[in-house]
């Protein structure tokens, strides 16, 4: 074998090191996919796990413009969190993120007749200086609408 071969094989040996040593992931699950045409609450589970202890975790969660925050709870409540009744675009950080992984519990109220929606979040971790954007996949919430015949006969 030459060198450069063995030199090669190390580097590449090394970076894929490097790589596992800083996996990630992200999830954002809903307790339901429906939304009741009478409003309710629905609560996201908010998951972040990794491998090395990040020095910072952030997420945010984006909600449709009529829905409120009710409460977040859970094993890894953010040190940093909105209060009940925020709207738009909730944030939440950890200034001491727990080892290995994050989980806390996101509480919206929705009001009657919301339409479909869409609910997105991001994660972004900050590991050895270096920040990763982690974007967890969209959740579909669908209308639960009850179709009424139109009794008005003229």
């Amino acid at each position: 074998m030459h060198l450069t071969t063995i030199i090669r094989s190390a580097a590449l040996a090394a970076a894929l090191c490097a790589t596992a040593a800083f996996a990630q992931e992200a999830k954002l699950t809903a307790d339901a996919t429906t939304l009741s045409d009478k409003g309710g609450v629905i609560t996201f589970t908010a998951t972040t796990s990794y491998e090395q202890t990040p020095g910072a975790l952030g997420w945010s969660v984006v909600l449709p413009a009529d829905w409120t925050l009710v409460a977040v709870a859970g094993t890894n409540v953010p040190e940093i969190a909105p209060a009940p009744d925020a709207t738009g675009t909730l944030e939440f950080a950890y200034t001491s993120p727990p080892a290995s992984s994050a989980l806390f519990i996101v509480s919206v109220r929705y009001p009657a007749r919301a339409a479909s929606t869409k609910v997105t979040s991001t994660a972004i971790v900050r590991t050895n200086g270096k920040l990763a954007t982690l974007t967890p996949a969209a959740i579909e919430l669908k209308a639960d609408r009850v179709v009424e015949a139109d009794h008005d006969s003229k």
